[in-house]
């Protein structure tokens, strides 16, 4: 059984639509190739942030959010808001693994460690957040240590806003009298995703041995590593107190999105870590905001939600074949993310990664393994063995947080490159393509209210562009992410499942 079309979709990771201006990568990189498409083919914008993908009103998407929106055919409701509920409606003091911490503590007469990124970025996490379990440990007369071990942002913030939210968490303890500083480092360090497992490591000492430079104060630690030129992300280990993570404590890891925080997460308490030797830490109580895999931790604050029914496993259902291929910066996120939260490989799927270069940061070299991507996946394309195929390029997005505009344009350039070569072959073979993105970044990597770099996401939209044979030219005036797994399976000749709530943006005939 065929598809009645083959349906390549390629998401431009961090590839967003906005006005030219001085700080617009996308827009400065002249991408010959996706403006002819742009031109040529059926093609609209879709909204990728607030409430179109599940997040509150007004906050950026990312690139887990963007790919269970594109792989579930629904607004997927994320976890962010679902922590902002239980603590507007004080569900977050009755909360079973938050609570187990606390007995943990109390019981062995230990420290409460709080661990996270510290900021507003709303990506992997929130300060109000911290600030909701320090008010539940304040009301609970917890009479031992709780200490906070901040990790910056600076990516999904300005690079330089880290001493805003130490104050502001250091003002909120000293007014419920319960809690301080322990630790500080840049996410660049205890929040890899990409197996560099040294950084990973540099995290787990400066929790469990206090090994940083030591700093009276905060503000003394971080205007020092600003008088060095070092942005928020990439804070080297900083010790402000004895907080070291000990026997019998109990530790509470806050950030609620999975993939970085998997492996310090693993560190802390995986049965089966060896990735580096880590301390022998006895009766050590660990959770999560969240599951950072399946079953791990196995107590959380949030329980996973999972969709029912994803792009995938739809196209699974019916034997058609399919391939995910990314390289490893976003290989979760065609995989894990696409198929609506869960670790699995259907009967009738293929998964490839190609590793991602080991730089320091991208911009170091922009071009990333895209090129090795589009080898592999040419010489597949030339088989003709799978009916849906996805594939990510990370380029814009990845190069788009270093807030390098040159290396921005390189990055964009490097994507439309490929992107020309795989749509050739694969409309010559009488397939449709696919080419979005998840969320915006690399067309905002200048402030132009302040002009100075952004590393952030942004809200703008993201382009839609559909090319093949039997496509018309019918679409909505403006879609969002959800509409595109309904587009697929129309292309495809497959039944809608009710599941889905997206509309297809095209009409086939």
């Amino acid at each position: 059984m065929n598809a009645k079309q083959r349906v390549l979709m390629i998401i431009l990771d961090g590839l967003g639509a906005a006005p030219k201006n001085s700080g617009n990568a996308v827009v400065l990189a002249n991408p010959q190739n996706l403006s002819t498409l742009w031109n040529i083919y059926p093609h609209t914008y879709l909204l990728a942030s607030g409430e179109a993908v599940g997040l509150p009103k007004d906050v950026r998407g990312n690139s887990e959010v963007g790919h269970l929106n594109l792989g579930a055919g629904n607004v997927v409701a994320q976890t962010l808001p679902r922590i902002n509920h239980a603590i507007k409606k004080g569900l977050i003091y009755t909360n079973d693994a938050l609570r187990a911490a606390l007995s943990h503590a109390q019981t062995y007469k230990s420290d409460l460690h709080l661990m996270g990124l510290l900021s507003d970025g709303s990506v992997h996490s929130h300060i109000d957040h911290f600030k909701a379990v320090i008010d539940f440990l304040a009301k609970s007369n917890f009479e031992g240590n709780v200490y906070i071990h901040a990790f910056t942002d600076g990516r999904d913030t300005p690079p330089n806003t880290a001493l805003q939210f130490l104050t502001d968490i250091d003002k909120y303890c000293m007014e419920k009298g319960i809690g301080k500083i322990g630790t500080i480092i840049g996410r660049y360090f205890a929040m890899d995703r990409n197996n560099q497992w040294d950084r990973t490591q540099r995290a787990y000492f400066l929790l469990t041995r206090n090994i940083g430079q030591k700093f009276s104060t905060y503000a003394e630690a971080i205007d020092t590593y600003y008088q060095k030129g070092v942005t928020d992300e990439f804070m080297e280990p900083i010790v402000i107190s004895d907080s070291k993570v000990k026997n019998n404590d109990a530790l509470v890891f806050l950030n609620y999105r999975p993939d970085r925080a998997l492996q310090l997460a693993q560190a802390f308490a995986s049965p089966t870590f060896d990735n580096f030797k880590r301390d022998n830490i006895q009766n050590l109580f660990f959770t999560g905001m969240v599951e950072y895999s399946k079953g791990f931790p196995p107590q959380v604050l949030f329980p996973k939600q999972y969709v029912n029914l994803p792009l995938g496993k739809v196209i699974d259902s019916v034997g058609f074949r399919q391939l995910r291929i990314a390289e490893t910066e976003k290989f979760p996120h065609v995989t894990y993310f696409f198929n609506g939260g869960a670790s699995v490989v259907y009967a009738n799927e293929d998964q490839v990664a190609i590793p991602s270069p080991n730089v320091a940061t991208y911009d170091l070299k922009p071009e990333m393994s895209a090129v090795q991507l589009l080898n592999v996946l040419s010489k597949s394309i030339a088989g003709k063995s799978y009916d849906f195929t996805l594939v990510n390029f990370a380029n814009a997005d990845m190069v788009g947080h270093t807030g390098v505009l040159n290396a921005g344009i390189k990055a964009v350039q490097t994507v439309d490159y490929c992107v020309h070569q795989l749509v050739n072959q694969f409309l010559s073979q009488g397939g449709a393509v696919i080419i979005t993105a998840d969320h915006g970044n690399a067309e905002e990597m200048i402030n132009l209210e302040n002009g100075q770099i952004d590393t952030e996401h942004s809200l703008n939209p993201v382009p839609c562009i559909i090319a093949g044979t039997n496509i018309t030219n019918r679409f909505l005036p403006y879609g969002a992410l959800k509409d595109v797994a309904p587009t697929v399976l129309d292309i495809m000749g497959i039944t809608k499942p009710s599941e889905m709530n997206g509309q297809s943006l095209i009409r086939t005939v």
